[in-house]
């Protein structure tokens, strides 16, 4: 969750962690040596970014799922 006045540098960073959280694999690299924590957690099943505007009176939600966005609403209030 993000409010609008942030910076774009930190929106972006958040959009690219949900891009790798929702990939099935991070770059194809695994451990399976039942030791090692992988350097990137992944494969959740959905990820959601929610950025409330505050001067505009909306919220802007956009959904990720399999490293891609597949949809994206705003919702005023």
């Amino acid at each position: 969750m993000k409010k609008s006045d942030r910076t774009k540098e930190e929106k972006e960073s958040d959009r690219i962690r949900l891009i790798a959280l929702t990939k099935d694999s991070y770059d194809d690299v695994w451990s399976f040596d039942g030791r090692t924590f992988p350097e990137h957690v992944c494969r959740y099943a959905l990820g959601v970014y929610y950025e409330v505007n505050y001067k505009k009176r909306s919220i802007n939600i956009e959904y990720y799922k399999e490293g891609h966005i597949f949809d994206e609403k705003e919702v005023k209030y």
